[in-house]
């Protein structure tokens, strides 16, 4: 890969949106690309179950394996196996003191396995510095797999947060993210269902703010019967933040009596504010059943009465009302010490953009 090499991410499974130049995003990367620094238990090979897991899409597109290529970088892999009962796997990530830093893991749940995996991106010591990690799931059949990722980037710091998943019969993925961080964030994730009644539940929420971006993909792909996704995605934009969400639903052919419905929510609380919500739903089946939804806007006059008339000026209100949509999300983690190293990073995020 050359130095500062000019890469199309997050793109569309269809080329519809050519007048908004929105079918993808260009990006340029450093080609000089080192192992991050990954915090975790000891890792296992994969098992035979899994191998297939090496060649799934993720998200942010073909173009980005090459971050991933060099020999040198990390790959962890890890298994879940039924029989050893509710798994979890804590992975800290971060570039260290490097500048441009990447490093994948692999993880395969076995039939009727249960794990849960948690990622959290965290500040490495350079200002300027760029991360890239890759996360690809199997999930036989009847698992379950729990994906959450946290995002604490500072500003001047890029994550390339690059998902891909493959669930069996009736095996189920559900995947948390919460982007807190200060930091530019290019996420995609690509779930391909191909057991029948399996199905994918995705929560996200952020917060951006200042000159941050957001570029966000996810590519559903429905190819077993009755199978099921559900999209549910939650921000705040305020400054001059700039944000993308490209959520696509392809019902396969031979997916009949599937369902996918996606919704976002996106609170606007700045005048420069750059907001592009872009829905997709491809089907070539019949028997199905698509459906997708945002709203979108400020604070109405109802809402900033009723805090006015208990002494709260607007800047609060929009504060107590930013954090308030990303606690509902953060407290269905379920995990103590994540719930609380969220709250503690959204004060801190939250309070920067007021200085």
């Amino acid at each position: 890969m050359k130095e500062n090499e000019t890469l199309k991410i997050n793109p569309l499974p269809s080329k519809t949106w050519y007048w908004l130049h929105l079918n993808d995003t260009t990006v340029k990367w450093n080609g000089d690309v080192q192992p991050c620094m990954v915090m975790a238990e000891e890792p296992e090979q994969v098992s035979e179950a899994g191998l297939n897991i090496k060649e799934m899409t993720t998200g942010v597109g073909a173009e980005a394996n090459v971050i991933f290529e060099d020999e040198n970088l990390p790959i962890l892999q890890f298994t879940a196996k039924a029989e050893a009962g509710d798994r979890v796997i804590r992975l800290d990530i971060s570039s260290e003191d490097k500048e441009n830093a990447a490093g994948t893991v692999y993880i395969a749940a076995e039939e009727n396995a249960r794990v849960t995996v948690i990622e959290k991106f965290t500040s490495g010591k350079k200002a300027q510095s760029d991360l890239a990690f890759r996360t690809k799931l199997y999930a036989g059949k009847n698992s379950t797999i729990r994906l959450i990722q946290i995002n604490m980037l500072d500003e001047g710091q890029r994550l390339l947060n690059a998902v891909g998943s493959v669930c069996d019969e009736t095996a189920k993925l559900d995947v948390l993210q919460m982007f807190v961080g200060r930091g530019d964030v290019y996420n995609g994730i690509q779930t391909e269902l191909e057991g029948n009644q399996s199905e994918l539940h995705t929560e996200i929420g952020y917060i951006g703010q200042k000159q941050q971006t957001l570029d966000m993909n996810l590519v559903i792909n429905h190819w077993g019967k009755k199978t099921n996704c559900d999209i549910q995605v939650d921000g705040t934009l305020k400054d001059a933040a700039k944000k993308v969400f490209r959520g696509s639903i392809d019902f396969k052919r031979g997916s009949s009596g599937s369902k996918g419905a996606e919704t976002e929510n996106v609170l606007l609380l700045g005048d420069d504010v750059e907001n592009k919500t872009i829905p997709l739903i491809l089907c070539a089946e019949e028997d199905v059943d698509g459906s997708h939804g945002a709203t979108i806007g400020e604070l109405d006059e109802e809402a900033l009465f009723y805090f006015a008339a208990r002494g709260i000026d607007q800047e609060t209100a929009e504060d107590i009302m930013t954090k308030a949509k990303l606690e509902v999300l953060y407290q269905h983690i379920q995990d103590e010490e994540t719930e609380r190293i969220v709250a503690d990073q959204l004060t801190k995020v939250m309070s920067n953009d007021s200085q």
